[in-house]
């Protein structure tokens, strides 16, 4: 089975050796033409494999990969494959009925802040995480993840070409905290990015923007209104304030709302990233996807949310 996402390529298949068990398996690879490219499948196998074993944090096992262009040409990851379905963001005004019973059950909200407090809890700097950025350190990181995203954008020499990203940039520079403390995040931390398998959390998926950071970076990015989320929900389907109460209890974290609202900024701030990457693609004529040419229309919207969303913090 292939799907062909947004992102990585990911091939489910089944290995079959004479003598063994068949093993059913998952291979992602990196499109030289996709939205983040260009890729490496390093960082999710440091994490992968940092990760390994944590009984509240059902992940794959990184078994396989490379970033050599001279084995499939593009960076590729092998993994275990988890079993289950996918729930997706229900979004304002969906229709009735849009979500399956289980995929909203009672532990999947305990499951998923104890999942991400798993995470949060890793010991990285004796893991292999600890190469995501050997030099990590609270003072720094979330200016070192702006720096990133920066990067990524169209422009030259760090200068975005689009004013407000510039503004944005700027701001976020200049209101950055001193992490918290320094964490293994997951990056893209959501709906939409767990599996459900009678009535649980059967496994967390998309771990490409795993990164080191501020915890409350993941906790902003679960409710971010771009991804589904609301007032009162994350992606329209799980409570909010109780993911942050069950998640504040396993970690024993004093979850600062004012962080909260500044890492929904940077969110934010990387949504509208995407956004006019996706339109940078279609432009240079890189890639020929319809739903790219999509998100390559809404960038001004995007930015008009950052900017309102910067405005309400310096007046509140």
């Amino acid at each position: 089975t292939i799907v062909t996402g947004l992102s990585w390529a990911t091939i489910s298949f089944t290995l079959r050796r004479e003598g063994a068990a068949d093993r059913p398996l998952i291979l992602r690879i990196g499109d030289p033409n996709g939205l983040l490219a260009p890729y490496s499948a390093r960082p999710e196998h440091l994490a992968l494999t940092s990760l390994a074993g944590l009984p509240d944090l059902p992940a794959a096992t990184s078994l396989w990969w490379s970033d050599a262009l001279d084995v499939l040409g593009a960076p590729f990851i092998v993994t275990t494959r988890l079993e289950g379905r996918t729930p997706m963001p229900i979004w304002p005004g969906a229709a009735p009925g849009a979500a399956e019973a289980e995929d909203d059950g009672p532990r999947i909200l305990d499951d998923f802040a104890a999942a991400l407090a798993a995470i949060h809890a890793c010991d990285w700097r004796a893991a292999p995480a600890a190469a995501l950025d050997p030099g990590a350190t609270a003072e720094r990181c979330v200016r070192d993840e702006i720096a990133r995203w920066v990067a990524r954008l169209p422009g030259a020499e760090g200068r975005p070409e689009a004013p407000a990203m510039r503004y944005a940039a700027a701001w976020l520079h200049d209101h950055a905290p001193a992490a918290t403390r320094v964490a293994l995040l997951h990056g893209d931390y959501r709906v939409g990015n767990y599996m459900v398998k009678d009535g649980r959390i059967s496994g967390i998926l998309d771990w490409e923007l795993t990164h080191l950071g501020d915890p409350h970076e993941d906790l902003a990015w679960a409710g971010l209104r771009t991804l589904g989320g609301t007032a009162t929900t994350l992606g329209g389907r799980l409570d909010r304030a109780g993911f942050l109460e069950r998640y504040a209890a396993r970690t024993g974290l004093a979850i600062d709302p004012d962080r909260i609202r500044y890492f929904e900024v940077l969110g934010q701030f990387k949504a509208a990233c995407l956004l006019l990457m996706a339109r940078e693609r279609v432009r240079r004529g890189a890639v020929h996807d319809a739903r790219l040419a999509v998100m390559g229309l809404q960038p001004a919207a995007a930015q008009m949310g950052l900017m309102s969303m910067i405005k309400a913090i310096r007046w509140t």
